[in-house]
């Protein structure tokens, strides 16, 4: 029992320190350049259709022992898991997206609204975050094949249009 006693500092003064620490985050991409035109894409578009008569809502929340999740979510809607340890309001905002999207049957939130909420204990080892999201809910439609040929032509014409009605005056 006396050892248990001797270990207690120790183990106190490990959890004051392992709270203190600091993250940097190095953000260095590079993009290559790479001309090959024997690769034809095809471009898609969509309509959006945004439902303005109402709003969605959605909550997430999650608690965190130093970085692991204890509790909370497990579904994410729109959320980069590149990172080997992922910013918790992030992960937190992207599940209340997706709850607010399942709830409502939207593809997307226009213009989403966050509120999020951080509370720490133990001098912020454990810590609980919570997001809500508001917006309106919107869904794409007619979907449709696009040559980018035939949409550059498209432009052109319009162009043409527009400077010979003198719309951009």
């Amino acid at each position: 029992m006396k050892k248990m006693y001797k270990l207690l500092p120790v183990f106190i003064v490990a959890i004051i320190l392992s709270s203190c620490g600091t993250t940097k985050n190095s953000g260095l991409y590079h993009e290559k350049s790479v001309e090959n035109q024997g690769i034809k894409t095809d471009h898609y578009h969509a309509d959006m259709e945004i439902d303005e008569s109402k709003k969605i809502n959605g909550n997430g929340t999650a608690t965190y022992f130093i970085f692991f999740k204890i509790s909370g979510d497990n579904h994410f809607a729109d959320f980069d898991k590149s990172s080997l340890f992922p910013n918790a309001v992030d992960k937190v905002k992207a599940a209340a997206k997706y709850d607010a999207i399942k709830s409502s049957d939207a593809d997307f939130i226009a213009k989403p609204m966050y509120t999020t909420t951080i509370q720490s204990w133990f001098f912020g080892v454990v810590s609980t975050v919570t997001a809500n999201v508001s917006g309106y809910g919107g869904v794409y439609k007619n979907f449709k094949q696009v040559d980018p040929f035939e949409r550059d032509l498209e432009n052109a014409v319009n162009k043409k249009l527009v400077d010979k009605l003198n719309l951009n005056k």
